[in-house]
């Protein structure tokens, strides 16, 4: 690795945390049932399609997560960081964690599940 990189990590190993906010998550998620993850550049899952994406950076100091969760429409909630819209009913909410309350809060399960639901759907 190049010095100075700021790679894209799905592993929190060094940041602790990094690691118990997406802990959190990850337990949450799973909760939803049928759900798969995998570990690459960021750590995500999915039921019959991806809905969820969690990441740091290698020089993000500790306690930050970045998360995406796919939807086939747009939410709103002044929680998320960005919304965008990535191509016809494909939605990716934006947010960035920075705390224990975000990470096992309302607003943000309420997220997830709406991601599993659109995961669970049939392409």
């Amino acid at each position: 690795m190049a010095e100075g990189s700021n790679k894209m990590i799905g592993e929190f190993g060094d940041k602790p945390r990094t690691r118990g906010f997406a802990a959190a998550i990850e337990e949450y998620a799973r909760s939803q049932g049928g759900v798969e993850s995998e570990l690459k550049a960021q750590l995500s899952f999915s039921v019959k399609r991806k809905f969820l994406w969690l990441w740091a950076y290698q020089r993000t100091a500790d306690g930050t997560l970045y998360l995406n969760v796919r939807l086939d429409r747009k939410k709103d909630d002044s929680h998320f960081h960005d919304v965008t819209q990535v191509s016809k009913n494909r939605w990716n909410h934006h947010v960035v964690v920075r705390s224990e309350e975000s990470a096992t809060s309302d607003w943000l399960r309420s997220l997830i599940e709406d991601g599993h639901e659109f995961g669970a759907k049939s392409s």
